[in-house]
């Protein structure tokens, strides 16, 4: 430790210039890490879709709901499930404890699932697993006019996604209230009772005509493909030419369009949206979780001013909800505390010594906090309001080893000792205490690691922020502050003068 002090001191041009460098770097880290307004505690859910085409709501529940709940009820952290068994359709919604590890808890679903699927009947199909139910738009922005229709508003909605979602740091553009179409089928009852059919028939007999079948799989080097034979529908005309009766008799064809009109209709049910009166379609677009919504956010406003651009004048473009306006206003609020505790540590500093010390130490707070900000990037600790309150709580302490180091170095200039030997001497005699000191507060603090449950991990930031404060506190009063002394401190005049009046009194 003597020597790496010693060796610092001799270069301390080079520390000097690596602490710049280090400032730097995590003013970069700060600025690209990932900011939110509070850490996410949300409980993890999971929807299991499974197709079981043909299947009758009673045996969908049976043969594949209850089969597959059964290997959910067992995994660490299960809470309950909500299951909808339709015709053809199983659907499961799964939530896990306050707590539970979002990525275990996804994997043991997928492996519940794959576990269960010997026990399935053979016609069902793969199920589909989504892990992503709590995810939240960040972004709303409503596309409205007069005389639009909403497929009109939906065709500007699909420029629009198409150039916000290859944004980096998106996830991904949704469009809502873009009225969906579907194929509607208006039956002649009369004509489908003379050939014997009931409405159950005639959708067993469509049903059974488009239905993808899986074939079998194809190895390759790198796994297994699977193969299926879709159904025959692929346009109107493939589904009004549906045979649905061929008589025994005389062998004429009944096809679908004989006894059915087959049309694309609006779909049922599908809400539609209101913009200050006007028709109306919502854009939601979604960040990825590793990204700074605020950068991010800027890029999105940037391309919607591109797109507006080539757009009708007329074409109302709003943000009804755009979240990185309030992250970066949540960031800002605490950032302005932050400095504002910092501003009154090194005016405490300025009072208590010469300010050549008082600059050496106070520069002791801000490069702590960069060299944290570094940490917290590596680490993946984002930039919230817990962080920065950790941040905020651990500023008292950040000076303390600095001050130590300071005062015993002033000590041993003032003693007669030349500035490289007083900055040598000094740090190694703080050396010992300084690291006992560091040691007993970061034990101090480390229980809060432990917090079990929701508030351990919406407190989790602030142990780990003070104790990489703390640490980079240490760093910073052992390594660099001697560096700085050598080159900045001076004898103190003050006290040479009282020395000499001594002397000569005597």
């Amino acid at each position: 430790m003597n020597k790496l002090i010693r060796k610092l001191i001799d270069e301390r041009k080079v520390v000097l210039f690596l602490a710049i460098i280090i400032a730097f770097l995590g003013a970069y880290a700060y600025y690209v890490l990932p900011r939110q307004e509070s850490p996410d505690v949300a409980a993890p859910f999971a929807m299991i879709i499974t197709p079981y085409p043909g299947a009758s709501a009673k045996d969908v529940n049976d043969l594949i709901t209850k089969k597959i709940e059964d290997e959910l009820y067992d995994l660490d952290g299960y809470d309950y499930a909500e299951s909808t068994s339709k015709e053809g359709l199983s659907i499961i919604v799964v939530a896990f404890e306050t707590g539970t590890d979002a990525d275990k808890a996804m994997q043991d679903v997928r492996n519940a699932v794959a576990d269960a699927r010997s026990e399935l009947p053979s016609g069902a199909l793969d199920s589909i697993i989504d892990t992503d139910l709590t995810e939240t738009a960040g972004i709303i922005i409503s596309l409205s006019g007069d005389n639009y229709t909403y497929e009109q508003l939906a065709s500007f909605g699909e420029q629009f996604k198409d150039r916000l979602s290859d944004i980096d740091g998106i996830s991904k553009f949704d469009i809502i209230g873009d009225l969906d179409k579907e194929v509607k089928v208006d039956v002649d009852i009369a004509k489908l009772n003379q050939l014997g059919l009931s409405l159950g028939d005639l959708y067993s007999i469509l049903q059974a005509q488009n239905i993808e079948i899986p074939s079998g799989d194809i190895e390759t080097e790198n796994g297994k493909i699977k193969v299926k034979t879709p159904g025959i529908y692929t346009s109107l005309n493939d589904i009004r030419n549906s045979i649905i009766a061929v008589s025994p008799e005389t062998g004429v064809v009944t096809r679908l369009s004989d006894v059915a009109d087959v049309y694309m209709g609006l779909k049922e049910g599908v809400e539609k949206y209101k913009q200050n009166g006007k028709n109306a379609v919502l854009l939601t677009g979604y960040f990825k979780k590793s990204k700074n919504v605020v950068l991010v956010g800027k890029e999105v406003r940037k391309a919607l001013d591109e797109i507006k651009a080539n757009l009708p004048k007329d074409l109302i473009v709003e943000e009804v909800i755009y979240q990185p306006d309030d992250v970066s206003k949540s960031v800002n609020d605490f950032m302005v505390n932050l400095i504002e505790g910092i501003i009154f540590v090194i005016i405490v500093v300025f009072l208590g010594m010469g300010w050549r010390n008082a600059i050496v130490v106070s520069t002791a707070v801000p490069l702590s906090i960069l060299i944290t900000f570094g940490v917290m990037y590596l680490m993946s600790i984002y930039i919230h309001q817990i962080s920065l309150t950790a941040l905020i709580v651990a500023l008292g302490i950040l000076v303390d080893n600095a001050i130590v180091v300071s005062d015993t170095v002033q000590g041993k200039i003032d003693n007669g000792e030349e500035k490289l030997n007083a900055a040598f001497k000094g740090t190694s005699m703080s050396a010992i205490p300084i690291f006992s000191a560091t040691l007993t507060t970061v034990a101090a603090f480390s229980p809060l690691l432990g917090i079990p449950g929701v508030a351990g991990k919406f407190l989790g930031a602030i142990p780990r922020v003070l104790i990489i404060s703390i640490i980079a506190s240490y760093i910073v009063a052992m390594f660099i502050i001697p560096a700085m002394a050598a080159v900045f401190f001076k004898k103190n005049k003050k006290k040479s003068d009282k020395e000499g009046i001594v002397r000569v009194f005597f």
